[in-house]
């Protein structure tokens, strides 16, 4: 993660305003770090694109005289090839006269900076601030991207859970089902039938000598005040699902109950869940199942 400070270096070094001692340090710094060599490309990216829709500015004539005579003397002169005079100054004229004004410059007025020479540096600004402003935005968008990431991350460490849970619970079952000492014991595992719960599992245990068992589920969604999970138990027997008693989950979506069937059971085959108004109902709503199993 580049700092603060090292950002605003890069957006000066992408300007080109910074000395040439810190030049010198930045691209040491530039030459082992990738990531800073990026931003540095994406901040000269952004000034150029910018720089190429700035017009171009013609000074004024007499800004551009001025700007000429403020550079000419700095020129070399040529060599004159006059013949040599004696140096000598005119009686009338004081040692400490000036020298005449250039040609079409006025007399007796100093000579002034350009007023527009602050073009240059307001421009730099400006694409500084503008450089900056995309290497904010940038950094945010890839801290929404890692933390989009870590969410999938999260979701697709939870599915799998779910799924070596699921497994793990299928052996059990087929396990105890195998075992002579529960031979009396109906041992049922249902299935999620919501798409948008495919972690939801549960368990039915069915003792048919004592007529009785033991529910336990796990990552159902709660319901609101005015609704009801009912169980259901199937039995060839009877025309109708056989009533098994209301439950409601706990915040996680767990919950582990006991039940009795309201009428005798002489084979459960299968086990179902629904949901129903609050006290349950007589008759199972089918359109509303959301667990079934044997």
């Amino acid at each position: 993660m580049i700092d603060e400070g090292m950002q605003e270096q890069a957006a000066a070094y992408a300007l080109g305003a910074l000395d040439a001692d810190e030049t010198r340090a930045f691209e040491v710094s530039l030459r082992v770090d990738p990531e800073l060599r990026a931003l540095v490309r994406e901040l000269r990216s952004v000034t150029e694109a910018l720089a190429g829709t700035a017009p171009a500015l013609e000074p004024p004539a007499a800004v551009k005289a001025r700007l000429l005579l403020e550079i000419e003397p700095q020129q070399p002169s040529a060599p004159k090839t006059t013949p040599e005079r004696p140096i000598s100054a005119p009686a009338s004229t004081p040692a400490s006269a000036p020298a005449s004004a250039p040609a079409g410059a006025p007399i007796g007025v100093p000579l002034r900076r350009p007023a527009n020479l602050w073009i240059p540096w307001a421009l730099a600004a400006a694409l500084a601030l503008v450089s900056l402003a995309f290497l904010w935005q940038g950094a945010g968008l890839r801290s929404q991207l890692a933390a989009q990431a870590n969410r999938i991350n999260e979701l697709t460490a939870s599915a799998e859970l779910a799924r070596s849970e699921t497994a793990n619970l299928r052996q059990a079952v087929a396990k105890l089902r195998e075992s002579n000492r529960l031979a009396s014991f109906r041992i049922a595992l249902l299935d999620s039938l919501l798409a948008a719960s495919p972690k939801t599992i549960a368990v039915s245990v069915w003792d048919n000598e004592r007529q009785d068992g033991v529910f336990i589920v796990r990552n159902l969604e709660p319901l609101p005040d005015d609704k009801d999970y009912q169980l259901w138990i199937i039995d060839p027997k009877y025309p109708s699902p056989v009533d098994a008693g209301v439950f409601q989950v706990d915040a996680k979506g767990s919950v582990r109950r006991d039940f009795r069937a309201k009428m005798p059971i002489q084979a459960a085959n299968q086990f179902a869940v629904t949901i129903e108004q609050k006290g349950g109902a007589a008759v199972p709503n089918t359109k509303a199942m959301v667990l079934a199993g044997s």
